[in-house]
């Protein structure tokens, strides 16, 4: 597997999860994996910071060097993401049976405690016979393995589905062929995702969890406001121009609505406003 794993920092670094995540990378790294943090001209890095990104084999780019053989993939993290134990493994299975697809990522929420949110979910699955049969088998309550039985992917080709859009557009979590990525938009963007995703007939959901991921709207709002935007400015066609109309109209709405707990100014609500009373209202079928 020939993966560029890019972590985009947020606008203030967090440094304890940044070495967290390179540590977890590195400890499950095999030969193709390449690390890069995607670190703005605007933010430095110290010397200390930068022998411990090097320990970790982290290199540091703003513009990232992409896989150049024909099956590699770009998955963009963030920071504050968690890579739960045998996730490479899990990806190589399934992009070695996928060439040049893209994998949709579920997630654990990393604003939540990652023990209860297994603890619940192994609860939601207690009667899958193979979790049965390993716990049988092994007497043991490590998790891991629990998860990884129960590891299962889908071919989806809905790809209009709106409910679904959310999990295909967010700039993070999802692997991202790099033979259909698009120069035009950045390599981490709503904008590369949707003009990828508009020309698939089809894409991966993995469905355990591999990764613990945050929410755009709801940890970053400008940032995503701003993602949306970029979005604005794809050319689609006659099917998909519509779907992403009305999905960045509920995206719109969705920041007004939590303007309170994403602490968004007045201004920056008026600004959402405005955005919103100049997107036309279009039938979407999806």
């Amino acid at each position: 597997m020939n993966l560029l794993i890019n972590i985009v920092p947020n606008e203030t670094i967090s440094w304890d999860r940044l070495l967290q995540l390179s540590a977890a990378i590195e400890a499950q790294r095999f030969a193709g994996v390449v690390t890069n943090l995607q670190l703005p001209a605007n933010q430095e890095l110290t010397g200390a910071h930068q022998a411990k990104l090097a320990a970790l084999h982290v290199t540091v780019q703003e513009q990232p060097q992409l896989p150049t053989t024909a099956d590699g993939y770009v998955l963009n993290l963030r920071e504050t993401t968690g890579l739960l134990p045998g996730a490479l493994a899990q990806w190589q299975s399934v992009t070695s049976q996928h060439a040049n697809t893209p994998v949709s990522l579920a997630t654990f929420d990393n604003q939540l405690p990652l023990d209860e949110q297994i603890n619940d979910y192994l609860t939601a699955h207690a009667n899958n016979g193979l979790l049965r049969t390993y716990q049988q088998l092994s007497d043991s309550d490590n998790v891991w393995p629990q998860l990884w039985g129960l590891q299962n992917y889908s071919v989806q080709t809905n790809l209009k589905n709106f409910r679904l859009l959310s999990q295909r557009l967010r700039p993070t979590g999802v692997l991202l062929p790099v033979s259909q990525l698009s120069p035009d938009y950045p390599v981490v963007s709503l904008a590369q995702n949707l003009q990828l995703l508009s020309q698939q007939t089809e894409i991966i959901r993995l469905h355990v969890p591999t990764i613990q991921n945050g929410s755009w709207s709801r940890d970053t709002p400008l940032a995503w406001f701003n993602q949306l935007q970029l979005g604005q400015r794809v050319t689609l066609n006659a099917e998909w121009e519509p779907v992403f109309e009305k999905y960045y109209r509920s995206q719109l709405k969705r920041l007004l609505k939590h303007a309170d707990e994403n602490q968004l100014t007045e201004a920056q609500q008026d600004l959402l406003r405005d955005q919103l009373e100049q997107v036309p209202v279009l039938d979407a079928h999806h």
